[in-house]
């Protein structure tokens, strides 16, 4: 009887088990359309005049472009380093890159001279309405579009897709997911059309507050820091440039560097040269490329954004720029500026607003301060709407945690979510970085819009700080034992200097073999 029981009782954990299994194992996907607004690189074409269109975006670059400028150059580089005059070398700077935007840059009034548009042009004959296993497949109903131009305008060519999406599958609402760029696309849509037919709004890595890369290089405000530049070096794939032993020791090499105070030398030089040239360069290379993009000028802070537009117009003709930025102007003080009364409008009209925020890696080491914590493009404190961050390698002061609502801050002492303007709807992934999009997030994704009024606290699975297990490529609930990822950042001197030795000792040996092999 007792052996009876036992293989009951196992039996019925082995059913409960694989309901839960089963639960877990659900259908991707969500009870609505989701709309899925990308971010920039989208493919773009401009029409040829036999009806042919050829391609604008991604730039034909050849692959010894970069080393052929240098070699073609080295010498105006080395008159205006020996004499310090820069002038010769900052209209080289201008003749070499704005040449490369010569078929994307827009014109005056944010329009394309030669006709190029994104190389997806919507039909709703091809949208597919159907459901699977009674679900709207989350990646489905991708947006893509023009990332150069005005969001208003972007906004309208959204809404139309939206509506095609709702006739299509005979839905009234949909989910609407913005990344990145398209945070500030849909929230341009969000704010033209006042949130029709969306039934849940989520941002994820968005750039509603600002993309610092951008933000800083539209204002003039680029800094070159030691210790950034060391990290960005353990941040970035270089073995998709050189091989494995070549990249150790470029990053071993560097690491020694700032660790003698050289890496500070150098840094200092770059950054004394570009307090000299800044409105030489700046100007009049931005204003030829990035800078004649709207949406660009979407993801400048409002910290930066009247600096940006003295020093990209420095000297310009103003009253050419006027309708420019009327349009830059129209964006930033009627959506990124008014970001938390628009989010509480919406929640008030019974719109579910939730946002999806990925850290654990430095900024671009082009600011003063590139230790702000990060996915790589958008700092945590602008993506997340207002978190208070710790910098990269440290943790919230002691002194702070002390007063803090530690329901709020990240197992990792990196974050406190309490300022977010949705506290209790920001997730926080670590070791994401911005352009990594795992199919596991969009698991998150279905969870948060299946179940729109669920909070940080609601799911176990899902708590308010995960991490990313890039060997699995899975999210894990974030704890003590998991939340430390940030060990490619720190390297002894002994140990580095080891490192150093052992990949300089391999390319020793390889050039020594590869001429006797060509003797």
């Amino acid at each position: 009887m007792k052996r009876l029981i036992a293989i009951l009782l196992c039996l019925a954990l082995l059913c409960g088990s694989a309901g839960v299994c089963a639960s877990a194992a659900e259908t991707p996907g969500t009870d609505i359309p989701t709309v899925y607004v990308l971010g920039t690189g989208s493919g773009l074409v401009a029409p040829n005049p036999d009806g042919t269109e050829r391609r604008v975006y991604k730039i034909p670059m050849p692959d010894d472009f970069v080393s052929t400028t240098v070699k073609e150059n080295f010498d105006v580089f080395k008159r205006a380093f020996f004499t310090q005059q820069w002038d010769e070398f900052c209209v080289m700077l201008h003749d070499v890159i704005t040449p490369l935007f010569d078929e994307l840059r827009l014109d005056e009034n944010g329009e394309a001279p030669n006709g190029s548009h994104c190389d997806i042009v919507y039909d709703r004959s091809r949208i597919d309405g159907s459901k699977v296993d009674g679900k709207y497949p989350t990646a489905r109903y991708w947006f893509a579009y023009d990332w150069r131009m005005d969001p208003y305008k972007t906004a309208d060519e959204l809404h139309r897709y939206i509506e095609d999406v709702l006739a299509v599958t005979g839905e009234e609402k949909v989910n609407l997911i913005g990344r990145c760029l398209g945070a500030c696309i849909t929230a341009a849509y969000m704010e033209k059309y006042d949130g029709e037919h969306v039934a849940s709004y989520l941002l994820y890595a968005g750039a509603l507050y600002g993309a610092t890369p951008c933000s800083k290089a539209f204002s003039g405000e680029l800094y070159l820091e030691s210790g950034g530049v060391e990290r960005y070096l353990y941040d970035v794939d270089l073995e998709q440039f050189v091989d494995d032993v070549t990249s150790e020791l470029l990053r071993s090499f560097v690491t020694l560097l700032r660790k003698t105070g050289g890496l500070n030398i150098a840094t200092w030089a770059v950054n004394n040269v570009f307090r000299q040239i800044k409105l030489k360069v700046v100007p009049p290379i931005v204003s030829e490329t990035y800078g004649t993009f709207p949406a660009y000028w979407a993801m400048v802070s409002d910290r930066d954004y009247e600096k940006a537009k003295e020093t990209v117009f420095y000297g310009a003709d103003m009253e050419k720029w006027a309708n420019f930025i009327r349009i830059i102007d129209a964006y930033h003080y009627n959506v990124q500026v008014r970001t938390p009364e628009l989010l509480a409008h919406y929640r008030e009209k019974g719109i579910r607003v939730a946002n999806v925020v990925k850290y654990g890696w430095q900024e671009i080491p082009v600011t003063h301060d590139s230790d702000k914590l990060s996915d790589g493009l958008c700092r945590v404190e602008d993506a997340s709407l207002g978190a208070v961050t710790a910098p990269i390698l440290g943790t919230l002061k002691k002194s702070y945690l002390k007063k803090a609502d530690m329901q709020y801050v990240s197992p990792d002492l990196q974050i406190d979510a309490s300022a977010c303007l949705l506290p209790d709807r920001t997730w926080f992934i670590k070791d994401l970085a911005h352009m990594d999009f795992p199919e596991s997030v969009e698991r998150l994704f279905d969870y948060i819009l299946n179940e729109p009024d669920c909070t940080v606290r609601d799911n176990e699975a899902y708590p308010q700080y995960l991490v990313y297990d890039s060997e699995t490529e899975d999210i894990l609930p974030m704890t003590a034992e998991n939340c430390d990822t940030t060990g490619r950042y720190r390297h002894t001197f002994f140990d580095t200097l080891k490192r150093f030795l052992k990949a300089l000792m391999i390319v020793i040996r390889r050039r020594i073999e590869s001429k006797r092999g060509a003797e």
